[in-house]
């Protein structure tokens, strides 16, 4: 028999209550939301830590399936993908986005994206690429805070924290993303790829760009945000550009780097096709 702690609420009050707070819930709705507009979704993804060599769970990966869009993509051999390697936060406060990349030339920033590529892609440069769509007009951001109340939850002083859960969670999508686009990009036939493993984080609450103005912080509400996550593999540091984006506009902008992409795949068609009348 369940047992109950002395509290006037009733025993499903109190559950409903806990996985609200949790992310539990929120990762649900992303999920039905994303297989309603047609999305093949797979929860609850594995991915080996390579500091620990243990299994961690990634909440969900996600990319749009076009049955009718797969055949066309058999007759011409080419194929543009993206995949979005998602975690669902359920941000209770804020989240904010500060430090802007200065330039350096010891910085390949066009390398942050983590692309599959094989046959046409593997040589071509691409213009415009995923990395100028995604960054155009955009800065950034090399840190990212958090909020919390200084002694306990009814004090109005908040403190700006690096929750640790962020960094681990931002690890486990880079690792993920990492991977899967080394092992795309060591297949062996004559199937033209792109395939784009972007590493997203989603927010249940609120997302802020940050910039300081002398002694004060100019704060701006976004829907999205880009952050450059630095982080070791192989033993040297390497670039990942991470999306920062509310869950309410999760789906508009997970679909603008998709129609990008099929405009990508749609001009390399037209290229090779050309290629081949002329040859």
């Amino acid at each position: 028999m369940t047992k109950k702690t002395e509290n006037p609420q009733s025993i499903e009050t109190m559950m409903c209550e806990a996985l609200l707070r949790s992310g539990y819930v929120m990762e649900s709705r992303i999920v039905h939301s994303l297989v309603d507009q047609g999305f093949f979704v797979e929860p609850n993804q594995r991915v080996i830590d390579p500091a620990t060599g243990k299994s961690r769970e990634i909440d969900l990966v996600a990319e749009l399936w076009n049955s009718a869009h797969a055949g066309s993509r058999l007759s011409t051999r080419v194929s543009v993908n993206v995949r979005f390697v998602c975690e669902a936060k359920n941000n209770r406060y804020p989240i904010v986005l500060l430090t802007e990349l200065p330039f350096s030339p010891n910085l390949e920033i066009w390398e942050s994206l983590h692309e599959g590529r094989t046959g046409f892609f593997k040589t071509e440069l691409l213009d415009p690429s995923f990395f100028d769509f995604l960054t155009d007009g955009q800065k950034l951001y090399t840190q990212y805070c958090s909020f919390k109340p200084k002694r306990n939850e009814k004090d109005s002083e908040w403190l700006a924290w690096h929750p640790d859960d962020f960094h681990d969670d931002l690890e486990k999508i880079v690792t993920y993303c990492r991977s899967e686009a080394e092992q795309m990009g060591e297949l062996k036939d004559d199937f033209h790829r792109l395939f784009l493993y972007m590493p997203v984080v989603i927010l249940s609450g609120d997302l802020y760009l940050a910039k300081p103005e002398n002694a004060k912080v100019a704060l701006s509400k976004v829907a999205a945000g880009l952050h450059m996550h630095f982080g070791m593999h192989e033993e040297m540091q390497c670039l990942s550009l991470v999306l920062f984006v509310t869950e309410g506009n999760s789906l508009p902008l997970f679909d603008e780097i998709i129609r990008f992409g099929q405009s990508i795949e749609s001009t390399v068609v037209q290229k090779l096709s050309s290629e081949e009348r002329k040859s």
